[in-house]
């Protein structure tokens, strides 16, 4: 028997070798910039039906190198891989449907997609999986849902979910725990997620804790000519007003007043304020602020 077992071992490890081979063939080559040839073995790869040729292919022709601009050639190839069981492929699947990129847009096919590659263990394809099911105001399981596919795709160390399972922790509802959307923050922030809206994000979680010094800190990321630069701003004036700066506190609400305009300003601050006040942050000044930026009569 072990006559008949090792040669056809021995073929298998050949054969995968060759494969590896045609794979590193056209990889390297792209690597190299040398389009014709990475084309010409990625090509007859994907034709002999290797999904991550298959994938490549349909790259190429999503972004136009290598290959004309192309979407419905691009999500042929993505299909196909997908289809082969590469769950990198799978997530763009999802994505093609989602987007009705090169096929027609169904949602309910997304999901299907994104469901097999999370199951796969791709955690892209869970956080993906999480937004859908966050978005289903029908289903009374959703934020669950949405919650433990976060958590899931953020075990695998997928830094987006970090940020994401910040978002849920600091939604205002039910769910919403400062501490975690703090402690998930950081780590998003040593894995390299370092832009605006998380350094925002992070003086808000800072600021429902009582973390006033943090959330000055976080703040001070925020360049000026930013879109996330007013959000830093009330997030300031907050820490300060909370802090006993009531002065400096009322100097930085004007700024932001006028950053914002009038009607956008008073709604962020009720919003805030309810807020701040039902995670245990009330202050005798916020009665002050409301008077002199919430009343009819205020400027």
């Amino acid at each position: 028997m072990m006559r008949i077992v090792r040669p056809f071992l021995l073929l298998c490890a050949v054969l995968l070798g060759a494969a590896a081979g045609a794979s590193e063939q056209w990889r390297t080559a792209h690597l190299r910039g040398e389009c014709e040839a990475a084309l010409t073995a990625a090509r007859a790869a994907a034709e002999k039906g290797e999904p991550e040729a298959m994938l490549q292919m349909s790259d190429w022709h999503f972004f136009g190198t290598c290959l004309d601009k192309d979407d419905v050639a691009s999500a042929r190839w993505a299909l196909l891989a997908a289809e082969a069981g590469l769950p990198r492929a799978q997530v763009v699947a999802g994505q093609i449907h989602a987007s009705g990129l090169g096929v027609a847009k169904d949602e309910a096919v997304a999901r299907d997609w994104y469901q097999k590659a999370a199951d796969a263990g791709d955690p892209e394809g869970m956080l993906l999986l999480a937004k859908v099911f966050e978005a289903d105001a029908a289903d009374p399981l959703a934020a669950e849902l949405a919650l433990a596919w976060t958590r899931r795709a953020a075990d695998k160390e997928y830094a987006p979910a970090f940020v994401h399972l910040a978002a849920l922790y600091s939604g205002g509802g039910r769910q919403t725990d400062y501490g975690e959307a703090a402690r998930w923050l950081e780590k998003a922030i040593q894995a390299g997620y370092r832009d605006n809206g998380v350094w925002v994000a992070l003086s808000w979680a800072c600021l429902n804790l009582g973390r006033y010094d943090e959330v000055l800190e976080a703040v001070q990321k925020v360049p000026k000519e930013a879109p996330e630069y007013k959000a830093a701003q009330i997030n300031m004036a907050h820490a300060l007003l909370l802090n006993g700066q009531v002065g400096n506190a009322r100097e930085v609400y004007a700024q932001n007043m006028t950053l914002r305009g009038k009607d956008e300003f008073r709604r962020v601050l009720r919003e805030d304020f309810t807020e701040l006040r039902r995670s245990g942050h009330p202050h005798p000044g916020m009665l002050r602020m409301e008077k002199l930026f919430l009343s009819d009569t205020s400027n």
